[in-house]
């Protein structure tokens, strides 16, 4: 008996830690930003082989690659916006976000395996859709647990590590795709892809939701309690405070308007998604024009390619950086910062004109300083998006319902990543082809400078920046009024 009994409370205790574990802020952030990773991993891998694909599996004529490249970006941006709202919706209705999260990789999964067998421009529409689809469980589900599991003061350094992850794939997939494709054959990319989407399977599997045991972490520990506060910051806070039918009755949650159309509503959001538009528009234009510009221009083939990407994305390490600079001045002024940054980038690129050693190097070098930017762009957007939910929350307790709209907040985001998908394509391919390459890229900079003043003057705290040095203190007085 007392070995028996020693064997129940051993196995209790491996239970315990089991749960604890696989419920903690550091396992959720690794399976998120696995996920993440996987999905732009294998979304990335593809680019640089998609004109190879047109061109020599598919036998379309040169002049209708760069078209060709258009379509599939923006098919890829056309599902990310129809099918994020969908995706964000049942992600904060449902029981549990696994659900949704496992249907963005049974898409990931069909995607590569399409993409694999691909013989027509037809299945690779298809598979850029399958794509699109898991890019939008992976982000707003993905973003959504993260602030579901977080602090507020630690927001920005979680999804540091998120957005590092995403970039690290954004950089590694071009360039193991296009290296793998010239050494070892078209097959192995997809295998590659399909191995990474087995370890991505365990850790969904293995990985306890914040809030599926909240009891558990209550029971564990004196600063459990303390820790639990990070999943409630946001959207649990209120139903735990409050009997069920209290927030059930309330005015705000009888209404019958959806939370993602209050999110809309928000000036605050707004100016985000637009930003957030004006930055997949931009990086889609890396995608679309780029590759067919170096092939054209330099001659270089898929691996070039991909160490083009290499290049572009190897800045994004310093993401935690920036989380923790965004933790301690605001994810404003970072954001003003990098869009402004991008202005000169653009303004030189169109220098690079020819075939000669100087134009290489100065393409090259503009690469690495756009991805330094890159790395610090899209990080302050997603961390602020945050801000306008907690704020509807405390100004009307129980407005989205017991589980928030984290989700269908980020749903919005990545609608409106999607819309700068499906307008960059389309934007800089036609700039690109009618209009020539010094122009398209005098375009970019126009909307990089244009995101970067409107995000200023909608900061109040920016604003009050600039006035408060030049005004005395009766002005100061009347600039803070005009604020309000």
């Amino acid at each position: 008996m007392p070995n028996v009994s020693v064997d129940v409370v051993g196995e209790s205790t491996k239970e315990q830690w089991s749960t604890t574990f696989r419920s903690s802020k550091s396992f959720i952030i690794v399976v998120v930003s696995v996920a993440i990773f996987a999905d732009v991993f294998i979304y990335g891998m593809v680019i640089p082989l998609i004109p190879a694909i047109l061109k020599d599996r598919l036998h379309l004529p040169d002049d209708q690659l760069q078209t060709w490249m258009a379509i599939l970006l923006a098919t890829f941006g056309g599902a990310l916006l129809v099918s994020s709202p969908v995706v964000g919706y049942f992600a904060d209705k449902g029981s549990s976000r696994k659900g949704p999260f496992l249907v963005g990789l049974i898409a990931v999964a069909g995607a590569t395996i399409m993409f694999w067998l691909a013989r027509s421009p037809t299945m690779m529409i298809v598979a850029r859709i399958l794509q699109g689809v898991a890019e939008a469980a992976m982000w707003t589900i993905g973003n959504a647990l993260v602030v579901d599991t977080m602090k507020k003061d630690q927001l920005g350094v979680a999804m540091g590590y998120v957005s590092m992850s995403m970039n690290i794939g954004t950089m590694a997939g071009p360039a193991l795709g296009g290296i793998l494709v010239d050494r070892a054959g078209y097959d192995s990319v997809f295998m590659v892809a399909l191995g990474l989407i087995g370890i991505d399977v365990v850790l969904r599997y293995l990985m306890i939701e914040p809030k599926t045991k909240p009891h558990v972490k209550v029971l564990e520990g004196e600063t459990e309690p303390l820790l639990n506060t990070s999943s409630v910051d946001y959207q649990t806070h209120d139903s735990v405070q409050q009997p069920q039918s209290d927030i059930d009755n309330s005015p705000q949650s009888s209404s019958r308007i959806p939370p993602i159309f209050r999110l809309a509503m928000s000036g605050q959001l707004l100016v985000l998604l637009i930003a957030s538009i004006a930055d997949a528009a931009i990086w889609t234009t890396f995608e679309t024009v780029f590759p067919v510009f170096v092939i054209q221009k330099f001659h270089w083939g898929s691996s070039e390619i991909g160490m083009c990407f290499l290049v572009l994305t190897l800045p994004s390490i310093i993401s935690p950086i920036v989380g923790l600079i965004i933790d301690r001045y605001g994810p404003r002024i970072v954001s003003v910062t990098t869009f402004s940054s991008l202005i000169p980038i653009f303004i030189l690129f169109q220098f690079v004109t020819d075939d000669s050693l100087q134009s290489r190097i100065l393409f090259v070098a503009l690469l690495i300083a756009a991805g330094f930017s890159f790395s610090a762009v899209l990080l302050p957007l997603i961390v602020e998006i945050s801000e306008p939910i907690e704020r509807k929350e405390k100004e009307s307790p129980g407005i989205f319902g017991a589980k928030g709209a984290n989700a269908q907040a980020y749903a919005l985001h990545g609608m409106a990543w999607a819309s700068g998908q499906l307008l960059g394509p389309i934007i800089a391919g036609t700039l690109a082809q009618t209009a020539g390459w010094g122009v398209m890229n005098i375009v970019m900079a126009v909307i990089s400078g244009s995101t970067a003043l409107m995000l200023a003057c909608t900061s109040e705290k920016i604003r009050g920046m600039i006035s408060i040095p030049r005004s005395s203190k009766d002005q100061d007085v009347e600039s803070r009024g005009e604020m309000v």
